[in-house]
């Protein structure tokens, strides 16, 4: 049993994020998307926009600047969906939501659902191609599967030896990257279906990040640092320590030169990518300290104005 001295000590901690107990600096501000918390949170290109996955409330598009509530998505009419992912194409005109066994594509500018099709079987992660021609698909059944979601049907399977937990595209639709409870990532040409690197980890890979041109891969492991790795070579460029968790949520600026990371007990990092440098850190606040201090970070962007990160909690968080 705790001294009343430590357990006072603890509550302070808990309840004074920011104070010497803290391991960040506090966002500027937040919004809410989803009272009860998100089961997905994706954030545009240009972090001016969100798609919350809501708990309770469904789906929804967000204009983060003016804040507004756009759109309801739902994949059946008159009910609200588990959504459990959701990606923005490369061009942020198309967004593609998933619940476990069934995919929508939405126009973002009109807000009209454009196809909606049942998946081959139960789907972790989306990410989506340029112009939302396709959507590669993080299977429970050992695959990442390249699937048409304009005119249905799959085009690719590729194979690993466990489940499939997070998948990414590069902006031109070339290469890919997968990664997987088989301790692996994955790069693979889309063109070809074929496998080009294989980047081996000591644990469950929960987390893989492909660079705008491809160049770059950065994954994350339970138990492990971070790591950024060159695709072309398959060697590890730089190491990014983690003290607790993994990587939840990773992206690259434009020119691949800065990395910003959100971890699974809601820190939030700006890193120099290739040297692993650390830039700046902040704490996602969470709602209710005596429940949980921590807030997993579903997505993060780059924005004109600064960084922006987007929680477990449902809340948007603007960073500077």
């Amino acid at each position: 049993m705790k001294s009343a001295p430590l357990l006072l000590s603890s509550l302070l901690c808990s309840t004074l994020l920011l104070s010497a107990c803290g391991t960040g600096k506090q966002p500027e501000r937040f919004d809410e998307l989803a009272r009860q918390g998100v089961h997905s949170l994706c954030l545009n290109h240009e972090g001016s926009f969100a798609f919350a996955g809501s708990i309770h409330h469904g789906g929804s598009l967000w204009r983060l600047q003016p804040f507004d509530r756009l759109y309801n998505w739902n994949h059946q009419e008159g009910k609200n969906s588990s959504i459990v992912s959701c990606d923005f194409s490369p061009e942020d005109n198309f967004v593609a939501t998933t619940d476990n066994r069934t995919i929508a594509l939405w126009n973002s500018k009109t807000g009209e659902a454009v196809w909606l099709w049942n998946a081959p079987g139960d789907i972790h992660d989306i990410s989506l191609s340029n112009n939302g021609q396709y959507a590669l698909l993080a299977m429970a059944d050992y695959t990442a599967t390249l699937f048409d979601i304009k005119n249905g049907g799959i085009k690719r399977i590729l194979r690993h030896d466990g489940i499939v937990y997070d998948v990414s595209i590069d902006k031109q639709g070339k290469f890919a990257a997968s990664a997987s409870d088989d301790s692996s990532v994955r790069i693979w040409d889309l063109n070809s279906g074929k496998q080009i690197q294989r980047l081996e980890h000591g644990n469950q890979v929960r987390s893989a990040e492909i660079s705008n041109d491809g160049r770059f891969v950065f994954t994350s492991a339970l138990g492990d640092p971070g790591r950024l790795w060159d695709s072309r070579t398959g060697k590890v460029i730089a190491e990014f320590p983690i003290n607790s968790g993994f990587y939840s949520s990773v992206r690259f600026n434009k020119d691949g030169s800065l990395l910003l990371t959100g971890s699974s007990a809601g820190k939030i990092q700006l890193w120099q990518s290739k040297t692993a440098k650390l830039e700046q850190t902040w704490q996602a606040i969470p709602k209710n300290n005596w429940v949980s201090s921590s807030v997993l970070i579903e997505d993060v962007a780059f924005t004109q104005q600064g960084y922006i990160a987007g929680g477990s909690n449902g809340r948007i968080f603007y960073l500077e």
